[in-house]
C-alpha cells in the first residue's frame, strides 16, 4: 500500500477543512501540521486527530505561536519535512 503524507495548514475551527482531511487519511499516512494547523497539537484539540497515525508539526510554526505540543506529536524541522516529503508516495495538502 502507498504511503501519503497529508499537510494541513487551517485552524482546529475549519472543521470542514480538518473532516475532509481526515477521512483522505489511510492507516499508513502521516499527518504534517503547519502554520495555524499546529494549534491541533495542543492537548485540547489533540483528540480530534487519529491515534493510528503519525501527526508531526512543523517547529517554527509550533515556536512562532508559542504552544506546546502534546507529547503524541512529533516536532520536525525543515529538513526533516523534505525527508518526510521524500520517504512518502505523495503529498496531499488541504489548504
Amino acid at each position: 500500500m502507498s504511503k501519503s503524507l497529508h499537510t494541513l495548514n487551517t485552524p482546529p475551527s475549519d472543521l470542514h477543512k480538518l473532516n475532509q482531511c481526515l477521512k483522505a487519511l489511510s492507516e499508513t499516512d502521516e499527518l504534517l501540521l503547519i502554520e495555524d494547523a499546529v494549534y491541533l497539537a495542543l492537548p485540547i484539540h489533540r483528540t480530534k486527530l487519529p491515534t493510528h497515525i503519525i501527526i508531526h508539526a512543523l517547529d517554527i510554526d509550533i515556536e512562532a505561536r508559542g504552544i506546546k505540543a502534546d507529547e503524541s506529536v512529533v516536532i520536525i524541522n525543515d529538513a526533516e519535512f523534505v525527508n518526510l516529503t521524500l520517504r512518502c508516495d505523495r503529498v496531499v495538502s488541504w489548504f
